[in-house]
């Protein structure tokens, strides 16, 4: 019948290349992951950070205006 070289079959065909590529691919986005090249969604309002320093970033990227910022301090009650 001879031999099956399927896909991701058949010793050193496609297949293999195909999941060498994906197996460095996803090293390589591990490694920047690790290394800290990657964008880290959400870390300006991740846990734990004071309600108010997110206040006085956005006032400071002119997100809001000082009125804003003022209303959203006596909120807080700082």
């Amino acid at each position: 019948m001879g031999c099956h070289r399927g896909w991701l079959w058949g010793g050193w065909g496609r297949g293999t290349g195909l999941l060498g590529s994906l197996l460095l691919l996803g090293g390589a986005g591990w490694l920047l992951h690790r290394s800290g090249n990657l964008p880290n969604l959400g870390a300006n309002l991740g846990g734990g950070t004071d309600p108010l320093e997110i206040a006085r970033r956005r006032l400071a990227a002119g997100e809001i205006t000082v009125a804003e910022f003022e209303e959203i301090r006596e909120r807080l009650g700082s």
